[in-house]
């Protein structure tokens, strides 16, 4: 006792090991939030379940077959397996058994319906789990968090949950106090040092308009079945992320889609972007003033050191004027004005447009893009969009330039960071000027050229315009490496394309990058109204909800919930009482027998369709867009053909005229050109 050591045994560092005691006191992870602050991400307590299997512990299973069962009621695994699990624990001489990922993150709901059921043996551990309310939702941006099997904590796995994971996680704190030899705590020796939660981040996205997307997504990837597809929405004045998403995609609430995809399209892929390109070397050459929309050329090719490179119409469309080179997107047109520029002064553009540098977001391995410039031919072909790589991100922020009277605007999606125990904000992010790339006048003359891109002169991508809004921007088909043979792929239809737009044209509010990666059904679509499908609803009903002017009545776009209203009075349907619902009435009578939606959300200008008692009666559907044509046949179970693009402009069924499971319907679109 007096030297303090036994055989060589420090007897003072073996009592405090005996009884100095200390637990973790985890700090809780920072939440992620939309611009309104609306909740992305988040902690929620979680628990495992296990059953406890020795029958010397006096709450054990003693019936495996009825505890399998009343198991398998809630969690995700037969009851078959969950008995053989038991058994084995019970011949094992096991404690307790637990069942995997099935037996994990069960939710405070399911907790107590199992310890309603009265099995005996349950025990729950709780935990903390990454929640994601809202499932796949800006996945890819957002990205996932899940608990480390080496350090038993929550750790961004990818996205901004990777990126700020140190802020995010913030420190655990911890309890060291000293036992005494029945277990107690002795009094006044606990040292207590407090967690600090994990800072909160508030993004630029809007989580209506994020919506919006994954719809669009979600309809584009049902009827075209395509390799890749992207969006994304921005403020074309601050470069703010309003909107971004991709498929394949994940949702982190179920794992649904996990591992089909783990990189962010929009930020950390880069691809040949086809004609979109081209307005870009447009700008240069206003710039340098070697565009006169007036002037002639010969369109159809264009040599380059004995290699003929062609217009996507071989024939070409004569002698044109460049402004009908640009509406045609002519690749002649690009090379011919990259000549009079000079291929130098033209690099120098595209590196100030920031092609060939990341943009500096904080996701992980952000590429620079490529401007190939080795040899003539790379040098002719960056000048519509070959050969020379960018990300969707890119394009944004070059666009950005042209909008802003030269001043590129940096895109961004984290606002801001925030402490939330101190009220510190950690990071505040705004709008940035990342240089002068054009002049004023310059862009300015850039933006009115690419206003006549969209329904000009030529009619070229009229499909793109709205009845409300005038539309502009610039399409691209871009050939698709072969990544096993080299050079393109070859065959019909295998092309990533793309729709660069903004609106409104005089006054740009929005910008939305849209591209489609070899489709696998509906391919000729892709050649012939590009990405108008998924374009235009989503840049009408984001202008709409941001009430941007043009927009009919600019009523407030807030989502409408819809209940099953069958057997009740018209009148008591509530979307019919919403100024920003559309309502289509099948039927002259005043009771519901059916509708669509039923159990869902109206988003804001959506179209609500509702069957009454009476008779059926055809109604008026002109105005309606082509996606709605086809819900109207799937609703009242009729044949519906389509013919043209755009909005119903003629139905051959008329208002009014009795309809049955036997009518047939065509429906003639038209483009919403202004001057129609």
């Amino acid at each position: 006792m007096i030297g303090k050591s036994l055989d060589d045994e420090d007897l003072i560092a073996h009592g405090e090991e005996r009884f100095s005691r200390s637990s973790v006191n985890e700090a809780e992870r920072g939440d992620i939030l939309d611009r309104e602050g609306n909740v992305i991400a988040s902690d929620m307590e979680s628990y495992r379940v296990a059953l406890i299997t020795d029958s010397d512990y006096p709450n054990h299973v003693s019936d495996p077959e009825a505890a399998a069962e009343g198991l398998s009621q809630v969690i995700d695994m037969e009851s078959s397996e969950i008995e053989s699990r038991i058994n084995d624990g019970i011949e094992n001489g096991q404690f307790q058994v637990e069942f995997g990922r099935a037996g994990r993150d069960i939710s405070f709901n399911q907790k107590n319906e199992l310890e309603a059921s009265d099995i005996p043996g349950l025990v729950f551990e709780s935990e903390t789990k990454r929640f994601y309310p809202n499932g796949n939702f800006a996945s890819h941006i957002v990205g996932h968090a899940e608990r480390s099997q080496e350090s038993g904590e929550l750790e961004g796995q990818m996205g901004l949950e990777r990126a700020y994971n140190d802020i995010l996680s913030g420190t655990d704190g911890s309890v060291d106090y000293t036992q005494d030899l029945w277990g107690y705590m002795v009094p006044n020796s606990d040292n207590v040092e407090p967690a600090r939660n994990g800072a909160n981040m508030q993004l630029t996205i809007d989580s209506n308009i994020q919506l919006y997307l994954e719809e669009s997504l979600d309809t584009m990837e049902e009827h075209f079945k395509p390799e890749e597809l992207f969006a994304v929405v921005a403020d074309a004045e601050t470069g703010e992320i309003l909107a971004g998403g991709q498929r394949p995609a994940f949702n982190p609430r179920t794992r649904e889609g996990f591992g089909n995809s783990w990189m962010n399209k929009l930020y950390q892929d880069s691809f040949e972007p086809g004609s979109t390109f081209k307005v870009f070397g447009l700008a240069a050459a206003i710039a340098e003033g070697e565009y006169n929309p007036d002037e002639t050329y010969e369109s159809g090719s264009y040599d380059v050191n004995g290699h003929t490179i062609n217009d996507w119409e071989p024939e070409g469309w004569g002698e044109i004027t460049y402004n009908e080179g640009m509406q045609y997107s002519s690749n002649a047109l690009m090379m011919l004005l990259q000549d009079k520029v000079g291929e130098d002064k033209m690099l120098d553009y595209y590196q100030k447009f920031g092609f060939g540098e990341p943009t500096g977001s904080p996701f992980q391995n952000e590429p620079s893009g490529v401007i190939a410039w080795d040899n003539e031919l790379q040098r002719k072909t960056t000048s519509f969009g070959q050969t020379s790589t960018v990300t969707p991100i890119q394009m944004v922020q070059g666009m950005t330039a042209i909008l802003n009277g030269g001043q590129m605007k940096q895109p961004y999606v984290v606002d801001e960071v925030k402490d939330p125990e101190t009220g510190e904000t950690v990071e505040d992010n705004e709008e940035t000027v990342v240089r002068q790339v054009i002049p004023e006048a310059a862009a300015d003359r850039t933006q009115e050229e690419i206003n006549t891109l969209v329904g000009g002169s030529r009619d070229h991508n009229s499909q793109y315009l709205l009845d409300e809004y005038e539309v502009a921007g610039k399409s691209g088909t871009a050939q698709v490496p072969d990544p096993e043979n080299g050079g393109y792929l070859d065959g019909a239809y295998e092309y990533m394309t793309s729709f660069l737009g903004y609106a409104p044209e005089d006054d740009p509010e929005v910008i939305v990058y849209y591209g489609i990666k070899r489709a696998s059904e509906n391919k000729a679509e892709t050649w012939d109204n590009g990405v108008a499908r998924g374009f235009n609803p989503l840049m009408e009903r984001t202008l709409k909800y941001l009430e941007v002017e043009g927009g009919e009545d600019n009523q407030d776009g807030e989502a409408v919930e819809v209940g099953d209203y069958t057997g009740s009075e018209l009148s008591e349907a509530d979307p019919m009482t919403q100024d920003t619902i559309d309502t289509v009435v099948v039927g002259d009578g005043e009771e519901i027998t059916d509708h669509y939606p039923k159990n869902d959300t109206l988003l804001p200008y959506d179209t609500f369709f509702v069957k009454t008692d009476g008779d059926q009666l055809m109604p008026d559907l002109t105005g309606l867009s082509k996606r709605e044509a086809l819900l109207f046949g799937e609703f009242m179970d009729i044949e519906v053909s389509v013919s043209g693009e755009g909005y119903i402009h003629e139905q051959s069924v008329s208002p009014g005229t009795e309809i049955s499971e036997d009518t047939s319907v065509e429906f003639t679109l038209q483009s919403n050109d202004p001057s129609d």
